[in-house]
């Protein structure tokens, strides 16, 4: 049977990566590129010409049978277009489907970020196997895939799994806000002004968590209750969800690995009545693009059924 090759797309604000997968998941061939500026157009031409070269660079005259693509904020997956994308403030109701898939003839699949994450864990990752859990993304921003029986639960809105927004006082229920929630104090934004006022303005959040872990006593302070803010909002998750695992995956816990996971397990364990298996995410930077080559997969498959 003739080799597929599916394309998968990891797009962000600043830069987009771009694989070519074969059907089992292995990534024959990658690119990074920086997002391009100007309109949302001008970028996904940049994607589709790397799309091309990529493929072609794996197999001679190859093309790709599917298109995947994951993006931050609010995606319609039934409509393959961003209803409103987190830091991608002129992506509002793109038809990207019809823009990078159509005119290559190809099936086209497009998924929130962190929901794409889940999907690649579920594939190839921590979540293998599993029917029921939640994959957690800690970065620049902070967000969650929630897997119920086996499928993504997408929410009334588009929205579920946007844990960024849970109040974590009760100051937070009166001040609504990007400042006042959960990725508004234990987010990548919030630990880049921290190491600023701990360390000194050329101070980077690498800096905040190397001191901490060096015994810096307001590091420290900062990096606990970095943790317990995060460990409680995984309890809420598996106390209302009971799922046999939250995966953890982004920048913020691939970088600091163990070290930083392990305090937080112990407190989610210390108080949910079922100890929710806390684990990492094994797929790293790539659960993200693999998660679109697996609905772009999925999506090329229904389509073969269809004109069966």
């Amino acid at each position: 049977m003739q080799q597929k090759f599916i394309a998968g797309v990891d797009m962000g604000a600043t830069n987009v990566r771009v694989v070519i997968a074969n059907a089992d998941g292995e990534i024959e061939a990658r690119r990074a590129l920086a997002t391009p500026p100007g309109e949302p157009e001008t970028t996904i031409f940049a994607i589709g010409r790397a799309i091309d070269e990529l493929v072609r660079g794996v197999w001679t005259s190859a093309t790709v049978a599917a298109i995947g693509m994951a993006l931050p904020g609010m995606v319609d997956p039934r409509r393959g277009t961003v209803a409103s994308a987190a830091n991608l403030p002129e992506w509002g109701d793109v038809d990207i489907g019809e823009l990078l898939a159509k005119p290559r003839g190809v099936p086209f699949a497009a998924e929130n970020d962190a929901n794409a994450a889940a999907v690649g864990e579920r594939w190839l990752g921590a979540a293998k196997g599993m029917r029921d859990f939640v994959f957690v993304a800690l970065g620049t921003g902070i967000g969650s895939g929630v897997v119920i029986d086996g499928k993504l639960h997408h929410g009334a809105h588009l929205l579920a799994g946007e844990i960024a927004f849970f109040p974590m006082t009760r100051e937070h229920l009166r001040a609504p806000g990007w400042q006042q929630c959960l990725e508004g104090v234990a987010g990548g934004r919030a630990a880049a002004a921290r190491a600023v006022e701990i360390l000194g303005e050329r101070a980077k959040t690498s800096d905040l968590f190397e001191a901490a872990n060096n015994g810096h006593a307001e590091a420290g302070a900062w990096l606990r209750e970095t943790q317990e803010l995060i460990a409680m909002a995984l309890a809420d998750i598996a106390a209302l969800l009971d799922p046999e695992a939250i995966i953890l995956g982004g920048g913020v816990v691939m970088a600091q690995g163990e070290r930083f996971v392990a305090p937080i397990r112990e407190l989610v364990n210390a108080c949910t009545p079922a100890k929710t298996h806390v684990l990492m995410s094994e797929l790293g930077e790539d659960a993200q693009v693999l998660g679109a080559v697996r609905l772009a997969l999925d999506r090329l498959e229904a389509a073969v059924e269809v004109q069966a």
